[in-house]
């Protein structure tokens, strides 16, 4: 019978995800075990190589990946060639180091390396060099080639329906009635006509308001549970649950369980908020429960 391990919001945390599926009893040689992440592979951790290179190493038949929004922040940065403050706050930019070089710490080498052979004028000429020759190999090297054709290949998808499931990283695509007030929706037909820029602005909502708002009821009627990651799941117990039990509300920083509730079961939610929790939470489906 198949198992399906659930994740989400990685965030290049490889031994956190390594430790949690193992906790799980996920066996990466069992081929009745299949992951299914939720998006945001990368960023904010320093182990992004070593998550791609977990994820490339199962076969195609035991992955299934649904695109986040920091899959998109990383083709932007990359098609951009400039790096801004987000691209920092984010991690995106370290990302783009871990597969490549980082430009600063390679001037600062040549420049340790070359401290006594010039005045200090050509050092920091010279130096000023090294650094845009590695940014600029930084957004065309084959490596970053190589993981931003994998993202935007057909394997990446918006969402995944299995059963009673729909996974998506935030929510599922809806329609925006007023850009000004950014009012949305629900789309009876968002599988097949949603456009590109309503399956990007998925990426970012708030699914426990839009689900609270009453935007995935109709779903809902019909059997259907959302599965999502994107906002730590804290926040669902304090705005859903615990709004006026202060004493029970969640820490950020320590407790993010998997949500569910019988109060609102069309909605789960897994995102351990991993790069303060240093935790990844995983959800484990049978077969047999789809």
């Amino acid at each position: 019978m198949k198992k399906y391990f659930v994740c989400s919001d990685i965030h290049s945390h490889y031994n956190e995800l390594m430790t949690a599926l193992n906790e799980a009893h996920f066996d990466i040689n069992n081929p009745e075990h299949i992951l299914i992440v939720l998006g945001d592979i990368f960023d904010r951790g320093d182990q992004s190589v070593e998550v791609y290179n977990f994820l490339r190493g199962l076969p195609l038949s035991r992955r299934v990946l649904v695109l986040g929004n920091h899959e998109s922040l990383l083709i932007e940065l990359v098609r951009r060639r400039a790096v801004n403050s987000a691209d920092h706050y984010n991690g995106t930019y370290k990302t783009l180091t871990h597969f490549y070089k980082d430009p600063r710490k390679e001037q600062n080498k040549w420049l340790d390396d070359n401290h006594d052979k010039y005045t200090y004028m050509d050092r920091q000429r010279l130096s000023q060099d090294v650094f845009r020759e590695v940014y600029r190999e930084l957004f065309t090297n084959e490596k970053i080639k190589e993981v931003v054709s994998w993202i935007l290949s057909n394997e990446w998808v918006p969402y995944y329906e299995l059963g009673k499931y729909i996974f998506v990283h935030s929510f599922i695509p809806l329609i925006t009635t007023d850009e000004v007030f950014q009012t949305v929706k629900y789309n009876p037909h968002w599988r097949t006509s949603s456009t590109p820029q309503e399956i990007e602005d998925a990426k970012w909502a708030c699914p426990y308001r839009l689900y609270k708002a009453g935007l995935f009821s109709e779903e809902e009627k019909n059997g259907k549970v959302l599965v999502c990651g994107h906002w730590h799941t804290s926040d669902f117990y304090n705005e859903l649950l615990y709004q006026y039990e202060p004493s029970k509300q969640l820490d950020i920083h320590k407790d993010n369980p998997i949500f569910m509730s019988e109060k609102y079961p069309g909605l789960i939610g897994i995102d351990a908020c991993t790069a303060l929790t240093k935790k990844v939470n995983i959800l484990v489906i049978n077969e047999d429960e789809l």
